[in-house]
C-alpha cells in the first residue's frame, strides 16, 4: 500500500474561487500576507464551509444509462425529479455526430454536436421522461449521467450477505472537525478481500471528500490523523447515506485501526471511526 506522507498533495486550484469565503479565515482572503497562525495546517478552521444543505448530500453524479451503435439511434431515458441537471457524454470515432432531446428544454439548446473522432459531453437542466436521438455516420458510444445531492442507498454487496463472508471489525463516526455519524463495518469477504460498509452515514456536504484507512487507534485532531500512517484509498461517494468499498488487494486487517474521512480543500479531518475488533 501507498503510505501517504505530509504535504504532498496540495489545494486545487478549482476548489479555490468555490471555498473562497470558507478559506478567507484560512489565509486565502483578502491579499494580504497570511499570519503564521493562518498558515498552521493543523490549526482549528471556521465552520462555514457547507455547499449543501445538513439534510441533502453535496452533490455527486451518477449514472443513468450506457448504450453504443454505428448510425442513428434512438433511446428514452428516464430523469429523476429531484436531479440538479443531467449530462450526455459521448465518445465518437471519424464522421459526424449529433445528439437531441425531445421535449425541448424550457431553455437553452436541444441538441449536442460533436467533433470526431473525439469526446465531448453536454447538460440539460430539466427533469422526468426524455428522449435521446442520436445521429451519427460512424460508431459512437453514449453515457448519460444526472447530479443529485439526495442520500445514498446502496445495499450491502451480495459478498457481504454470504455465510462465507466475516464481519471483522466495526466502529461509529465521531466528529473530528465535523459533526458527524454513522457506522463504519469492515469485511473479510469469501474470496479473502476486504470491504467497507459504512451505513447511516452523515457528515457535512462539501466537495473532495476522501476515505482513509488509517493506523491511528482514535484520532481526535487533523493532526493526529494526518501523522498517523494512512492511506488514501477511494473519493467518498456520498455525504450522506449507505455505501460499499472494495479495500485495495494490498491492505492488511490488522493495519487498519480507524476509517478517517478527509476533505481536500481545506485539508482537515472531518470524521473517524474507530474500528472494534
Amino acid at each position: 500500500m501507498n503510505v501517504r506522507s505530509p504535504g504532498r498533495r496540495r489545494l486545487a486550484p478549482a476548489c479555490v474561487a468555490a471555498l473562497a469565503a470558507a478559506l478567507a479565515g484560512a489565509g486565502c482572503g483578502d491579499g494580504d500576507e497570511p499570519s503564521a497562525a493562518a498558515k498552521d495546517p493543523f490549526r482549528a478552521v471556521p465552520q462555514g464551509t457547507v455547499v449543501a444543505p445538513a439534510d441533502k448530500a453535496a452533490p455527486r453524479w451518477e449514472p443513468v444509462t450506457t448504450f453504443s451503435g454505428t448510425g442513428a439511434a434512438t433511446r428514452t431515458v428516464n430523469i429523476a425529479k429531484t436531479a440538479i441537471q443531467w449530462r450526455v457524454r459521448w465518445r465518437c470515432e471519424p464522421g459526424t455526430f449529433s445528439v437531441a432531446i425531445s421535449p425541448a428544454p424550457r431553455s437553452g439548446s436541444a441538441r449536442a454536436d460533436g467533433d470526431c473522432p473525439g469526446r465531448g459531453e453536454h447538460s440539460w437542466v430539466s427533469n422526468g421522461r426524455r428522449e435521446l436521438r442520436v445521429q451519427a455516420t460512424g460508431a459512437w458510444r453514449v453515457e448519460v449521467e444526472q447530479e443529485v445531492d439526495t442520500a445514498l442507498r446502496e445495499p450491502p454487496l451480495a459478498a457481504m450477505r454470504s455465510p462465507a463472508a466475516e464481519v471483522l471489525a466495526r466502529g461509529d463516526f465521531y466528529k473530528v472537525e465535523r459533526e458527524s455519524r454513522g457506522r463504519a463495518i469492515l469485511y473479510r469477504l469469501a474470496n479473502g478481500r476486504l470491504a467497507l460498509r459504512m451505513e447511516g452515514f452523515k457528515t457535512e456536504a462539501n466537495i473532495d471528500l476522501f476515505v482513509w484507512l488509517s493506523e491511528a487507534r482514535r484520532p481526535r485532531t487533523t493532526r493526529a490523523a494526518f501523522e498517523a500512517r494512512h492511506v488514501e484509498f477511494a473519493a467518498l461517494k456520498s455525504t450522506l447515506g449507505d455505501q460499499n468499498y472494495l479495500l485495495p488487494r494490498t491492505a492488511r486487517a490488522s493495519r487498519i485501526r480507524s476509517i478517517v474521512i478527509w476533505c481536500e480543500p481545506v485539508r482537515i479531518v472531518y470524521a473517524a471511526a474507530t474500528l472494534t475488533r
